[in-house]
């Protein structure tokens, strides 16, 4: 039972790997702005590793690791001092997806995946985007400035929800159907 286990879980965490690796798109093609796997592996983790803490920590470790290198590497023009690759509301948010993931997620089907990830990239706008109002100088702290901060973040949000829905098409499907084809996959969860 521990090998199988362990080979599901290695085949989870390696999906998200390479989705995480995906993150590196837009650095390419800058119309790609928030067009990343992010909420796909908030959800994906969740619906999938029996252990719900694991469910946590590889997506979220895997959303640091690459925040590290994007945020010092890539992106120095917006973080011109070292960065930790840690921003609360970005946390808070995809801790919050991946919990739909867990509760949504038990049974994964066209319909719950499609709600999950409406409601996990309109969740994840919401409160990212109150905190960059809430904490930030770029908006006054007015109920005016946060619809300002809302309406400025629209246009990301599109390519957010896009992104999430193209993703988990990929990832789920993929997932679902190498399930069919190798038991050790199809263990049911503890």
């Amino acid at each position: 039972m521990k090998k199988v286990l362990n080979t599901r879980f290695l085949i989870i965490s390696g999906m998200i790997l390479l989705a995480t690796i995906s993150r590196f798109l837009p650095i390419a093609v800058p119309s790609m702005a928030n067009f990343s796997p992010v909420g796909t592996m908030a959800l994906f983790g969740g619906a999938y590793f029996a252990k719900k803490q694991w469910a946590f920590i590889v997506p979220m470790s895997a959303l640091w690791l690459s925040n590290l290198v994007l945020n010092n590497v890539f992106y120095t023009k917006y973080y011109p001092t070292f960065s930790f690759g840690f921003e609360l509301a970005v946390f808070v948010s995809f801790a919050l997806v991946v919990a739909m993931g867990i509760v949504l997620l038990k049974k994964v089907s066209v319909v719950n995946l499609l709600i999950a990830n409406v409601l996990g990239t309109v969740g994840f706008f919401l409160i990212s985007n109150f905190f960059v109002w809430a904490g930030g100088t770029m908006y006054p702290q007015t109920m005016e400035g946060l619809g300002m901060c809302f309406t400025m973040g629209l246009p990301f949000l599109k390519n957010t929800l896009v992104s999430n829905l193209l993703f988990s098409a990929v990832m789920f499907g993929t997932f679902e159907y190498f399930k069919t084809q190798v038991k050790e996959l199809a263990v049911v969860r503890a």
